[in-house]
């Protein structure tokens, strides 16, 4: 078991990487926010989407049903035109007018019979889209939340940390504070203190030097000759 000086400094290493952690998880949680928000509004407008094709089918099936009106209507005006008019050929040419708007009317229902088969599978599908994404955005909520939840939960926990922290630095000296401080600022962002791993650092994995062993065998700190992270040597 390392000694009180060793097992002080790794008491605090445990407290700071933990604080590291949490604050490194901070970070990231405005992304994941953001990237939920962005799923989100895709959902939206993938319903929406396909609700604007039910209304845009019934839109246009009520335009051909209008358009059915239209020429029933001028048939209708013909057809009692063609009971004051005394020459034949205006009258033919009513009748002729009758039986076009006749034959408009026949092709514009057979397209009406296509369209409500189309807007029968368009409200399907958008009724499907609804029920799905509804279900996603309901799970995208919830994981909204949780992540708001745990970011208040990471932030309590770093100030409790941060109040913490001053109560572990009475047992270390300050020379080997300042040296851990060093490291813990470091590029790497690995631990400063690190144990002997079969005659080797367990931050860089070289070989330490046998001054640096006999050291470490005499439960002394070490740094290392190639990382200079703190090396000890467990019992």
């Amino acid at each position: 078991m390392p000694g009180p000086k060793i097992a002080a400094l790794l008491k605090l290493q445990a407290l700071d990487m933990r604080m590291r952690d949490l604050k490194l998880r901070q970070v990231s949680i405005p992304k994941e926010l953001d990237k939920i928000i962005a799923r989100r509004d895709a959902l939206n407008a993938d319903t929406n989407a396909a609700a604007e094709k039910v209304k845009k089918m019934e839109l246009s099936i009520k335009a051909k049903e209008g358009e059915i009106q239209t020429l029933s209507a001028e048939n209708t005006k013909l057809q009692q035109q063609s009971a004051l008019v005394k020459k034949n050929n205006e009258y033919q040419a009513m009748l002729s007018g009758i039986a076009r708007n006749k034959e408009k009317i026949g092709a514009i229902e057979e397209e009406l019979l296509m369209k409500f088969d189309e807007l029968e599978q368009l409200k399907k599908t958008a009724d499907q889209i609804k029920r799905t994404n509804a279900a996603e955005m309901r799970s995208a909520r919830q994981e909204f939340e949780e992540l708001l939840a745990f970011s208040k939960t990471c932030e309590a926990e770093v100030k409790k940390l941060i109040a913490s922290r001053p109560a572990l630095l009475s047992g270390i000296n300050t020379d080997l504070l300042a040296r851990y401080e060093r490291l813990l600022k470091g590029k790497d962002q690995g631990a400063p203190v690190v144990q002997l791993e079969n005659g080797c650092c367990g931050n860089c994995h070289m070989k330490v030097t046998l001054q640096t062993m006999n050291q470490l065998s005499k439960g002394e700190l070490e740094n290392c000759d190639n990382c200079q992270h703190l090396i000890y040597m467990a019992d």
